[in-house]
């Protein structure tokens, strides 16, 4: 992931807030190259991490999955169709075509990240704006490592390539423990 944002999208209300969302639904944006991870990965990812065949008790938490194009369209209805197929069971995940996204509030970006202030601040040399940690690649990746997402040799490889300084690598194996990337050097 290059990026990712939570806000609110598939509503009618103008500007929403966690405190009045409307009839928006909570949603995470996505920016990927697809050269790195292919949309079909990334719709693997989406299937496995969730029941998709549970239903919702609020419009504001509903399963919907919002495509860009025709083309992650038909990939998402035809993951549907083997998925149903497979499992015999209805799914109640929506695909829809991609409203406007409002992005959420400042706490609510990389949240996990934010409760980690050690962290976050090795991450960065100085204090960060809340559109650094909003906007930052090394963000996006951290606050899925801290979630529990990622392999050592995943995290190790990321960390490489992302140049990350020996105050925040310190700080990364600190916080990750085990699933420390122990071959990045």
């Amino acid at each position: 992931m290059l990026r990712t944002r939570v806000g609110y999208a598939g509503g009618k209300k103008d500007k929403p807030t966690y405190r009045s969302i409307g009839d928006h639904t909570e949603a995470i944006q996505i920016e990927f190259d697809p050269k790195v991870i292919t949309f079909d990965r990334l719709l693997r990812l989406f299937w496995e991490s969730h029941d998709p065949c549970g239903g919702a008790w609020s419009t504001q938490y509903k399963s919907v999955l919002w495509t860009h194009g025709d083309a992650q369209a038909k990939s998402a209805k035809a993951y549907v169709d083997a998925w149903e197929k497979k499992t015999r069971r209805k799914v109640t995940t929506e695909i829809l075509p991609a409203p406007k996204f409002w992005i959420a509030e400042d706490y609510h970006q990389k949240y996990r990240l934010r409760a980690k202030k050690a962290l976050l601040s090795a991450l960065f040399a100085e204090k960060p704006t809340h559109e650094q940690i909003r906007e930052s690649t090394i963000t996006a990746r951290v606050n899925g490592w801290i979630s529990g997402y990622g392999s050592p040799d995943e995290i190790a490889a990321e960390i490489k390539k992302l140049k990350v300084s020996e105050k925040a690598r310190k700080a990364l194996s600190k916080e990750l423990g085990r699933r420390a990337f122990a071959t990045a050097k």
